[in-house]
């Protein structure tokens, strides 16, 4: 794991949104596409923003795949809705097609959208073992990540990549997320944290992964390159979300 503690959002951004492009390229050059998964939160909400206004016309949005690592069970116009800030931030300001854009659907029920979802996931990738060039994901200070909260029975889920989660966290709504079937098995994973306010989650998991395993979800993720960026100053007004 790469952690970098960053002392100014300025810094975080730019570090974050460099990595991102660096993979999008490396991408690119091995498979002609790039596929991103996004999370919701606040933490993400300014990185959207650079995104959109810095590297639209750096990127071939043609060949960007985009999906969620979760979702609350919300209409897509919500404020809770992770899609809606993202669409809202960074997708309607890029030139990607619509098409390349895998909304969960949370107008259909809690678990039909997740079923649907999975299936959208499988058609996708054309295998039951998906393997996303960049998953993004940010951590509570409950130490859960995507919706996989502790104490969750999804926390040992083998078989499905995608599942509905009873209401949880903050705010209390059904959610639909993927599994550590998913997270595991991807090929760049880059959390995305404040730390003034999740200091103690972090730093055991930097310290003691291993400890940190048997308390906090986001210990358990495991993937082949795995970056932990945080900031000591928060990136975002007091709200719900990571």
């Amino acid at each position: 794991m790469v952690f970098k503690l960053f002392e100014s959002l300025e810094e975080f951004l730019d570090e974050s949104a460099n990595l991102i492009f660096k993979i999008y390229k490396e991408s690119i050059t091995k498979y002609n596409q790039f596929s991103l998964m996004l999370s919701g939160g606040n933490t993400p909400k300014p990185l959207f923003e650079k995104i959109a206004k810095d590297y639209n016309d750096k990127i071939n949005w043609e060949r960007v795949f985009v999906f969620w690592a979760d979702e609350r069970y919300v209409d897509k116009e919500s404020d809770d809705s992770n899609y809606k800030w993202a669409y809202k931030l960074l997708l309607s300001r890029v030139n990607i097609p619509q098409n390349n854009i895998y909304r969960i659907k949370t107008e259909l029920p809690l678990e039909k959208a997740a079923e649907e979802y999975e299936k959208e996931i499988i058609n996708f990738f054309q295998t039951k073992e998906p393997a996303f060039d960049l998953i993004l994901l940010g951590v509570g200070k409950d130490g859960h990540t995507a919706s996989l909260f502790p104490n969750s029975d999804l926390l040992t889920e083998n078989n499905r990549l995608v599942a509905p989660v009873f209401p949880s966290g903050e705010p209390y709504v059904p959610r639909i997320t993927v599994t550590y079937k998913v997270l595991n098995n991807a090929k760049n994973i880059l959390f995305l944290s404040s730390y003034n306010d999740k200091k103690k989650v972090i730093d055991e998991i930097i310290t003691n992964k291993e400890m940190a395993k048997e308390k906090y979800p986001a210990a358990r993720v495991e993937a082949r390159r795995i970056y932990f960026f945080s900031c000591q100053l928060p990136t975002a007004p007091r709200g719900g979300g990571l």
